[in-house]
């Protein structure tokens, strides 16, 4: 170790020497895993269709497996560093796919099984996509297959007089007569089909000019549950399917109790949805044949199957224990090349290789503990005393030093720093504020001085490096631009602008680069920020009710393509949260959506992201660059674009063996 490399270390741990201690104490006397590594906060959750974030990924990713499986493909990039990734086969082993691109057969794997032994079939995937798309599951990933046949309309409940539909009655485990449910198991009721002939609806309320925000929303909702839903129910047959040849029976339905109260004629229901069950295009033709049809063919369709969100869940473990119970690790059941040992709140999640796994020969470490750790200094001491082993948030005061080392590993990836604003709020919901804030920030201020790991810049929200996409330039920094914009807004000289609060969770990074802009917009335009911190779960709670103004967020593409960082930002979607709408951009992504000609198709994209990148629901600060290090013993470990890292890849280097960092 260089001199100037051991002096940084030391100063680095006469900082951290009390909080080392305390850690170490907090461990009792469990003994190490083989493999640990920096999670940054705690999981919010361990179940696939419910995780949004790296903490909860990096888990899931080890504990479940999908159709496909995300792996090291080729040798690293020369150049770049990178190590390419593409969809492997894992559960399917193989798969066939439509001439028109519209159908995938996946086939799966003979003998492979959950966890607790019981066999893993067609059927579970078919039964796990089904539970992602519901509603009720609130997971915010349905909007990836809206090209599945009728994924879309199921997922935002949207039904049409001459569909076939579903229809859950009002009798979920652990409901109270007025409604209450402990919602537990899915499908949370019983289930009737049949064809919807008639949705009648009563006059909508008149409310008081006055009425408030809330009491408008609420007015709608009671509104649309009084709907009458009127349905040809057929019962079902013997093949657990519709009888559409049996004469049906007519029958009426509604959500709300008043409804129901005022006419005996009709069955109280949670809802009336299309039946993806049985018409949707993700079925079980066999135990061992999984069908997907789509609406168009989508080029990035397997990267998607490779995503946690499709990843299929135990529905035996789910239905016993229900939604909040079944991921404890006394009850979960899962399919990965890791299962659950235990995990502590505020502390670790550890999993162990999982000998039901039908790959499990190849997995290369016995026990993982993925530590919940934020503190940068902390994470290094750990990792410099053999605590840790790979780390992946690095203190910038010593990353000149660290850089210098074998170890350490840096190279660009497809991630985007930003911040979101709320368009509900007054004046952010004006052009030319949001405009004038993204022109008076200095991002090479922040990259040079704040992360000085190499980011870059960004004005746009598609990072660089996408093959065959040009992006676009976006509203470069124009601090005089920013001031005559914002007297245009009624704000000259900042005067009059209300004070702004500006969310971030907690982080040793995050505040830093909140404080350099927080100055920066008091020095350029006068306009005061207060800053406030959250732990993790709070902040992303607080951001999907939308009770924030400005909030920092950051995203990684789930797949190499414009889209992922595109088409959230729709209408409605509920990783948008901005309020933010342009029927324009709505439109060129849904045309992007259905346009075979590839070159066409990012043609619509760039369009798009030219309105994203001049309305800016969310303001660009950086491209990410990764900065982290990984024990030089350990062979597979390699930067990625994606920041996708399969640990069941890695191994430790047997005496002699070279690992490649």
């Amino acid at each position: 170790m260089a001199p100037e490399v051991r002096r940084g270390f030391v100063v680095v741990a006469a900082l951290v020497a009390i909080v080392a201690v305390i850690w170490a104490a907090r461990l009792d006397s469990v003994p190490p895993a083989e493999f640990s590594l920096q999670n940054g906060t705690d999981p919010k959750t361990l179940d696939p269709h419910r995780a949004t974030g790296q903490p909860e990924s990096r888990i899931v990713f080890e504990l479940f497996e999908g159709l496909l499986r995300m792996l090291p493909e080729g040798e690293r990039d020369p150049e770049n560093g990178l190590q390419p990734l593409a969809p492997k086969p894992a559960m399917a082993e193989s798969w066939d796919v439509s001439e028109d691109g519209k159908t995938y057969t996946f086939h799966l794997r003979d003998g492979i099984r959950w966890s607790d032994g019981t066999p893993i079939t067609a059927h579970d995937f078919a039964w796990s996509w089904h539970r992602m798309l519901h509603p009720a599951t609130a997971c915010e990933y349905g909007y990836l297959i809206s090209e599945v046949r009728l994924a879309s309309e199921y997922h935002n409940a949207i039904v049409n007089v001459g569909d076939r539909v579903e229809v859950e009655l009002w009798d979920r485990p652990g409901e109270t007569p007025l409604g209450d449910a402990a919602i537990k198991h899915f499908p949370r009721g019983s289930m009737k089909y049949g064809v919807l002939r008639e949705i009648i609806k009563p006059p909508r309320p008149e409310l008081p000019e006055d009425a408030s925000e809330d009491d408008q929303e609420n007015a709608e909702l009671d509104w649309q549950e009084s709907w009458v839903y009127v349905v040809d129910v057929v019962p079902m047959g013997s093949d657990d399917r519709p009888d559409w040849d049996h004469e049906p029976t007519r029958e009426r339905f509604a959500a709300s109790p008043e409804t129901v109260r005022g006419d005996r004629t009709i069955t109280r229901a949670h809802g009336v949805m299309v039946d993806f069950r049985h018409e949707g295009g993700a079925q079980a033709i066999d135990d061992r044949t999984f069908v997907v049809h789509l609406n168009n063919s989508v080029p990035y369709f397997l990267n998607l199957v490779a995503y946690y969100p499709l990843f299929p869940v135990n529905q035996a473990c789910v239905e016993t224990y229900g939604a909040q119970l079944w991921t404890k690790a006394e009850n979960i059941v899962t399919n990965g090349p890791y299962r659950l040992k235990f995990r502590r709140l505020r502390d670790r999640v550890r999993v162990e290789k999982n000998p039901d796994y039908w790959d499990a020969d190849r997995v290369g470490m016995n026990t993982i503990d993925f530590i919940s750790l934020e503190s940068q200094n902390t994470a290094l001491n750990m990792y410099v005393t053999g605590q840790l082993q790979w780390i992946n948030d690095l203190p910038t005061s010593v990353l000149e030093e660290l850089r210098k080392r074998d170890d350490f590993h840096s190279a660009p990836k497809l991630s985007i720093y930003f911040y979101k604003l709320n368009h509900d709020i007054p004046p952010l919901d004006d052009i030319r504020v949001r405009q004038a804030i993204s022109m008076a920030i200095d991002r090479r201020q922040i990259v040079e001085e704040v992360t000085k790991a190499g980011q870059q810049p960004a004005f746009s929200v598609v990072p660089p490096g996408l093959a065959g996409y040009k992006g676009v330039k976006g509203l470069q920094e124009d601090v005089e631009k920013a001031k005559t914009l914002l007297a245009e807004a009624g704000f000259p000289g900042g005067r009059g602008f209300p004070k702004l609060t500006l969310l971030y969770n907690t982080s040793e990074t995050h505040r830093p680069i909140a404080e350099v802009i927080q100055q920066q917009l008091q020095n350029n335009l006068n306009i005061k920020i207060e800053l406030q911190n959250m732990e993790w779960g709070s902040f992303t709670e607080t951001v999907q009710m939308e009770n924030y103004q400005m909030a920092r967020y950051g995203w990684v593409g789930d797949y190499p393509d414009p889209n992922t960082f595109l088409d959230m930002w729709v209408t409605g979607n509920p990783q948008s949260n901005t309020n933010w709408s342009n029927p324009e951009y709505d439109r060129l992504i849904v045309e992007s959506g259905t346009e075979q000609d590839p070159a066409k198709r990012l043609e619509l994209l760039r369009k798009a992201e030219e309105i994203l990148a001049t309305e800016l629901p969310v303001i660009p600060i950086y491209f990410y660059t990764s900065a982290e290090m990984c024990k030089p013993n350990v062979i597979g470990f390699a930067p990625t674009a994606q920041d996708l890292h399969p640990l069941s890849t890695l191994r430790y280097a047997d005496e002699g063996e070279t690992t490649g960092h």
